[in-house]
Parts: structure tokens; C-alpha cells; sequence
């Protein structure tokens, strides 16, 4: 499984000047990676599955928008089990997520420090 693949960001722009968009969408996914995570933990322990299901899509979606694979395939594993109502798994299941959002977020910062850097 891959933790970030770039080449997915890539595809949302058809022109290098459109490069800054990108950098800034992956920079502002990477600001909220821990939010995004410790609400999907919370709302998954809390007693609130509206909440939980909307806090996991949020993450779902914009890991897989911006390349976060890993992530976006945990946040589909909550998802399933949040559909099923199997909250002991989903439960499970969301304590991966910080993990995986460390990894993310070192691939994301590596990748981020190299866009940076001059050609």
C-alpha cells in the first residue's frame, strides 16, 4: 500500500502553472491531517454515528484527492464498518489512523520540501 502518491495531485492540473495549487492543496490537507484524524477517532468513540460517518468521509475524500492512499483505504474500512453498524470494528479500525497519518504526513513533508527546492 502506498502512503502518498503524488501522481494523484497531478492529475487534478493540466498546466505547470498550475503547480502552486497543488502545493498548497497537499500543504493545506497536511495542516489538517491531525484534526481531520483526531475527529474521526473521537466521533468513532463518541455516540454519534452521523458524526463519525461525516468526519470519516472528510477524511476519506480528501486523502484520496490529495494521494494519501493509505488513509483513504482505513477510512473506507470506518466507513464500511460504520454503514454495517460494527462499531467495535470501526472502533479498531480508527485506532490505525494516527499511524498512518504519521506517515503520511512525513511522505507529504518530504515531497513538499523537495517541490520546494530550486529545479
Amino acid at each position: 500500500m502506498t502512503v502518498f502518491d503524488p501522481s494523484t495531485l497531478h492529475q487534478l492540473v493540466d498546466d505547470v502553472h498550475d503547480r502552486p495549487f497543488v502545493l498548497e492543496l497537499v500543504a493545506t490537507f497536511r495542516r489538517m491531517l491531525a484534526q481531520r484524524v483526531d475527529r474521526v477517532v473521537a466521533a468513532v468513540n463518541g455516540a454519534d454515528p452521523d458524526e463519525a460517518m461525516d468526519a470519516v468521509l472528510s477524511l476519506k475524500v480528501s486523502s484520496t484527492m490529495t494521494g494519501a492512499s493509505e488513509l483513504a483505504e482505513a477510512a473506507t474500512c470506518i466507513e464500511a464498518s460504520l454503514r454495517t453498524y460494527d462499531l467495535p470494528r470501526a472502533r479498531s479500525s480508527a485506532l490505525l489512523l494516527p499511524a498512518a497519518a504519521e506517515r503520511a504526513g512525513a511522505a507529504i513533508d518530504s515531497y513538499l520540501s523537495r517541490s520546494a527546492s530550486p529545479a
